[in-house]
């Protein structure tokens, strides 16, 4: 028996499948534009933001997924102000803007604009020579590329081998040689087409962002704390992103039922909307009725969940995979740290001799992420070509984590502060072949009216990405 009708007193009901940030940002949406629905949130675990959380203890602030958002773009940010968190906002500090790679023993900087790289040590001489040729030699591809490839073509095996693992690994713990450039740097692609030489697209954004600049200068005088042509990194003074999460939890009106799994969907008879099978200690019901479902968990989950009802879609959607990653938080005395934490922190090749993705220096990003006279740093380690980091026990991993630090910041010092968590399923892989899957999934969900697959997982693995997605479903869903 059913605990719930589906439309007790006519209202239109949607069910929002994770609590996340897609999630919570999609429900706040849907209540805004049409607060005459009932907007029910489903989270199976027993707190809302999934992996952008954030631990506050001993004065150190870490977060355990993204550390901020760019305000390039407005999706994030615009939501920031709608929630009255205008005043909140944390900038990065503008020690932050500098970013090293450590390569061959030492930490280099990385090159802060194209031409830079010519001069750069990141890449051996013969790499920045078939690199400075890339004007001349560039040519268009043909067909769908890996990221690995793509540079290659245009700069030269070499610089691709050096600098293809640290342009993916900070953003997808990923394997640059099976990733699409295609889904994951589309505006690479556009610039492409456009110029032919990437060189010569950059230059190009360069010239015209100098020629806007001072026609943007009026409007940014009243603009948010760090905003600009190519946007800041920003997060939250108090509470870090997890501010963000709570905020939209707080503004909404409708139920957020935590510990409730949602075990199964079930089309009603004549195809108007759907039941959910619910378990767990908030599921109220055995079973409820919505005439509208957004999933916006793991696609591994979504494909247990659509498998009776689209084949195509759940083997879509089991076929994209994920990267796990283990995160460190670390705090150590500022006497113990003997280098200057004068950047953003740094990424590291495979092949270097340390198993780190890569080190965050959050108390130089964020000064107030630490107690005074304190350093805190976040270690990135596990990712798509180290699975076994996930499986070593905490004191193992720890010790894995202490090493990285000893050989490429001469940190010998036990921590004072030590949080970690581990994230199996961290980061979405759009591999080759991730728009054809795109395709399958597009054309499942016209054959099951109300259902939506929105996330990190499809069009974008980022922050803002999240939002525009969110709005996105949520438009599509009160349009309709």
């Amino acid at each position: 028996m059913l605990g719930v009708d589906a439309n007790p007193h006519g209202r239109r009901r949607v069910a929002v499948v994770g609590a996340g940030i897609t999630g919570l940002a999609t429900a706040y949406r849907l209540e805004r534009t049409r607060p005459d629905w009932d907007v029910v949130v489903l989270e199976a675990g027993e707190h809302v933001g999934g992996k952008a959380r954030t631990t506050v203890r001993d004065g150190y602030t870490v977060d355990w997924g993204p550390n901020g958002f760019l305000t390039s773009a407005p999706e994030t940010l615009t939501l920031a102000r709608d929630l009255g968190l205008e005043e909140e906002l944390q900038p990065a500090a503008d020690a932050a803007r500098r970013r090293y790679l450590y390569l061959d023993g030492g930490l280099r900087p990385l090159p802060a604009s194209p031409m830079a790289f010519l001069a750069s040590e990141v890449v051996p001489p013969l790499g920045r020579l078939r690199a400075a040729l890339e004007i001349a030699l560039a040519t268009r591809g043909e067909g769908e590329e890996s990221v690995h490839a793509f540079l290659a073509r245009h700069f030269g095996r070499a610089f691709a081998d050096a600098l293809a693992d640290a342009f993916v690994s900070g953003i997808t713990a990923g394997d640059p040689r099976e990733l699409s450039v295609d889904a994951l740097f589309p505006r690479l692609r556009a610039m492409e087409r456009a110029h032919g030489s990437l060189v010569k697209a950059l230059v190009a954004g360069q010239r015209s962002a100098r020629r806007k600049a001072r026609e943007r200068a009026r409007e940014q005088a009243g603009a948010a704390p760090g905003s600009g042509s190519g946007g800041r990194l920003t997060s939250f003074r108090a509470g870090g992103m997890q501010r963000l999460l709570d905020a939209l939890q707080g503004g909404l009106a409708g139920d957020v039922r935590l510990e409730t799994r949602v075990e199964g969907l079930e089309r009603r008879h004549g195809g108007a909307g759907y039941r959910l099978h619910l378990a767990g200690r908030g599921s109220g019901a055995a079973a409820d009725l919505f005439d509208d479902v957004v999933l916006t968990v793991p696609t591994p989950a979504a494909a247990d969940l659509l498998r009776a009802h689209s084949p195509a879609a759940a083997d879509a959607l089991a076929a994209i995979p994920y990267a796990g990653v283990r995160v460190f938080g670390l705090g150590f005395d500022r006497i113990d740290v003997p280098r200057v934490l004068d950047g953003f922190g740094f990424l590291v090749p495979r092949g270097q001799g340390v198993r780190s993705l890569g080190v965050l220096w959050t108390s130089t990003l964020y000064p107030q992420r630490a107690p005074e006279g304190k350093v805190l740093v976040r270690v990135l380690a596990g990712g798509r070509l180290d699975p076994a980091m996930l499986e070593l026990e905490d004191a193992e991993a720890l010790a894995v984590v202490r090493r990285d630090l000893r050989v490429t910041m001469g940190i010998v010092a036990e921590p004072e502060f030590v949080e970690t968590v581990r994230w199996p399923q961290a980061i979405p892989q759009y591999t080759l072949g991730h728009a054809a899957r795109l395709a399958v999934l597009d054309d499942a969900q016209a054959g099951l009216p109300g259902v939506h697959l929105v996330g990190n997982a499809y069009r974008g693995v980022g922050v803002n990405d999240c939002v525009r997605e969110a709005e996105r479903v949520a438009a599509a869903l009160t349009a309709a």
